[in-house]
């Protein structure tokens, strides 16, 4: 990748040159640079216990754990030799905070952390240079009181057992005056202060959704009082639970690779009755659990919707969805096996969605099956829908991606900024590194795919090609009209710096992916210079990049990455900004199997590109939606697919032929009345009503005998009315006319 750095790259040799060269020179001040605080990423100022203390958000909080980790671990180094090593539960601190909270239902897991830290002053730089100077002014003690909700959303709103466990307080002080005595916890909702006792609930009750304020007082043994807030999103009041979970395990050799089945009937029969199947996408923290993912496909009420239709539905949770994609497909194998040997009746419908990655499990799933049954069996699977997924490939701007592997890539005496040091493991996952079309840790300018581990990946989902056994359908939330992100390939998003003139500087710039077949533009610009002795910690790096295609602006699902990360960014002030915070995360072509080559072209109307898909049936949008959003829009593609070829009640009209007509689809006397003759007295005119279904389309046939020629005179399109009156005229000479309505269902879907 086009790198140009200044000084020395980053990692530990510079770190060891710090720490040798900077102790000699510094043992007239009497400092050792070996025990030197180490550098914060956070504003330590807003979360001082003052009553004005600021509200932390969950990456502030988490960072400010990870500086306390760092610091253990300086520690156990230091004490080692003396008093033998900490243990591990005492310093990996961080990791557990970051780790999913899954499936707690009502708890809400609280942690607090209760820090008399030492800083480093903004004389410090003098001091280490200046014997005169005294070693007590080059650091200073700030006191950190801070808390977050380990799972800052709650799907259950109007019961919350909220929960501060002894193994989530990390307090650490120099005094037993300075240890908490009591805490007060404040949630918000009107119940006023309650007293906190490790490890006992708190029950909350919020009347409405949104981000509800908590508020904590703490009381020390010496007197002094702390105060903090945090923030709770309250997204649902309530959540039903799933009807049971199932433990999954595939087999040898991915038998490391398990998660959970959550079943969600539509009754209380045994077994599961015309089964939708849902895989889940990249989780990228491994915290997706029933809860979110019942939020996430319920929008607009699709799940209730289908299962008043009798479907139950069926939801794979990776236990890690950051994993080889081919091992998750074999989880998804034994999911569908598990699944057809609880089938009430192999002759109902069996419906597979994959959102996401889980579009390409599935896909690798069902193919597998459909290629080796005598090894995986027969799926009996009627129809596969993917939705949203990165058929030929996904993006991540790259000037993003080299953001967290520049700021994610420091340790040793100078602290990393947790959430950046996160994200680049993330897209160094196996999954990330096969979908991504483009990846950081290709050395080209000519922007491209992981060098370990895309290629091979994709040349094997080749091999196996897409599910032939059943119908094929894909879904997309990115246009098919060609409209693009509001932005061009080579601009500006963000723009970031600091500099307190004394102790630290850091700044980031980052820009779209630049389109050229040859000349590589600035995509990321980053600097890190800290204060240390002789300047050897200060690095300035352009990373420099060309793709054939406009990538980051292109027409498709968005995700709000350049938003995501901006937000999260310490030090911010006004002269900063991101000016576009979505960008294509699946392009249109690549969710609907269409190569990447094909980007930038038009897709609706466009038989030659929509050729190239290899799905039997294709939806996508007018204007460009959030990655995997169910709509009003998609909505009726999902309900057509799902309900569509499936007569539950044998009328002669499939389940999706009832919902468009709105009569019972379990009931066969509810159904449309195909056609209706009347007889009528002979006069001037007469009035013909007949009862109106919607979605239909009405034919009146006159004739003068019952034994015809019936006449086409009227061809009338349903509307709202529950009756539709027409008025015909009739002669003198005639002694009656007889008439005959003949409705038809009309498929109101025709995008």
């Amino acid at each position: 990748m086009g790198k140009i750095a200044t000084k020395f790259e980053r990692g530990q040799l510079i770190i060891l040159l710090v720490t040798l060269t900077g102790y000699f020179s510094s043992m007239a001040a009497g400092i050792n640079p070996t025990n030197m605080p180490l550098a914060s990423w956070v504003d330590l100022d807003q979360f001082t216990g003052a009553p004005e203390s600021s509200a932390i958000t969950r990456t502030d909080y988490r960072q400010l754990v990870y500086e306390l980790q760092q610091q253990r671990q300086q520690a156990a180094v230091e004490q080692s030799q003396a008093f033998g090593a900490l243990k591990e539960s005492d310093v990996l601190v961080y990791e557990q905070v970051a780790a999913p909270r899954n499936n707690e239902w009502h708890k809400v897991a609280l942690s607090l952390i209760h820090w008399d830290r030492t800083v480093v002053s903004a004389t410090a730089g003098v001091a280490m240079q200046d014997e005169s100077v005294q070693v007590e002014s080059v650091e200073s003690n700030v006191t950190v009181f801070a808390f977050s909700p380990l799972k800052d959303a709650t799907y259950r709103g109007s019961y919350l057992e909220v929960v501060l466990d002894e193994s989530d307080l990390f307090e650490e002080v120099s005094s037993s005056e300075q240890q908490i005595s009591e805490i007060y916890l404040d949630g918000g909702d009107g119940q006023g202060a309650q007293s906190v006792n490790l490890g006992q609930p708190i029950v909350l009750s919020y009347e409405s959704t949104g981000e509800k304020t908590l508020s904590i007082k703490a009381t020390l043994a010496g007197g002094t009082v702390l105060y903090a807030e945090s923030a709770l999103d309250v997204i649902a009041l309530s959540t039903p639970l799933p009807t049971q979970t199932v433990r999954v395990q595939a087999d040898d050799p991915y038998s490391d690779f398990q998660g959970n089945l959550y079943v969600y009937k539509s009754g209380s029969h045994t077994g599961l009755n015309c089964p939708v199947f849902v895989v889940e996408g990249f989780d990228m923290n491994n915290d997706m659990d029933w809860d979110v993912l019942y939020n996430i496909l319920n929008k607009e009420s699709l799940v209730e919707t289908l299962r008043a239709y009798g479907r139950d539905l069926v939801v794979l949770d990776f236990d890690d969805a950051t994993a080889d994609i081919f091992g998750n497909a074999y989880l998804a194998i034994e999911a569908i096996q598990y699944i057809n040997s609880s089938r009430r009746s192999s002759s109902d419908k069996f419906t597979v969605i994959g959102a996401s990655m889980g579009g390409l499990v599935t896909r690798r799933a069902l193919a597998a099956m459909d290629k080796y049954p005598y090894s995986y069996g027969y799926s009996d699977v009627n129809t596969w829908i993917s939705f949203d997924s990165p058929q030929t490939g996904a993006n991540i701007p790259l000037g993003v991606q080299n953001y967290f592997d520049f700021f994610g890539g420091f340790a040793g005496s100078y602290s990393q900024l947790a959430v950046a040091r996160e994200y680049r493991d993330k897209i160094d996952s196996v999954a990330a590194q096969q979908m991504l079309l483009c990846h950081y840790r290709c050395t080209d300018s000519l922007a491209g795919e992981s060098p370990y581990y895309s290629e091979s990946f994709w040349n094997s989902m080749n091999s196996y090609g897409y599910p032939t056994s059943c119908k094929t359908i894909a879904i997309s939330n990115g246009s098919g009209y060609g409209t693009k992100q509001p932005f061009y390939p080579g601009q500006q998003v963000i723009q970031w710096h600091y500099d307190d003139g004394v102790t630290l500087e850091i700044g980031s710039r980052i820009y779209a992916l630049y389109r050229s077949d040859s000349t590589a533009l600035t995509d990321f610009y980053g600097r890190f210079d800290p204060w240390d002795l002789f300047d050897l910690v200060d690095e300035t790096v352009y990373e420099r990049n060309f793709y054939p295609y406009g990538l980051d602006n292109a027409s498709g699902g968005t995700r709000s990455t350049f938003q995501d990360l901006f937000d999260e960014l310490p030090y911010k002030s006004s002269d900063d900004w991101c000016n576009y915070g979505n960008h294509c995360f699946i392009p249109t072509c690549s969710s609907l199997g269409i190569p990447i080559s094909k980007i930038e072209q038009t897709i609706h109307g466009n038989s030659s590109v929509l050729s190239l898909s290899p799905f039997d049936e294709v939806h996508y949008a007018s204007t460009n939606e959030k990655h995997i959003d169910v709509n009003s829009n998609n909505k009726r593609w999902f309900l057509r697919a799902i309900l569509e070829g499936y007569d539950t009640d044998r009328d002669g009209f499939d389940d999706y032929q009832e919902h468009y007509l709105g009569t019972a689809y379990n009931n066969a006397l509810s159904k449309l009345t195909l056609s209706t003759g009347l007889s009528v007295p002979s006069q001037n005119s007469v009035a013909v009503s007949w009862l109106a279904y919607p979605n239909t389309k009405n034919y009146v046939y006159r004739a003068e005998t019952l034994n015809g020629p019936w006449q086409l005179v009227n061809t009338i399109t349903a509307s709202s009315s529950k009756t539709i009156t027409r008025t015909y005229a009739i002669s003198d000479e005639l002694s009656c006319a007889f008439f005959n309505v003949t409705a038809k269902p009309v498929d109101p879907i025709q995008d």
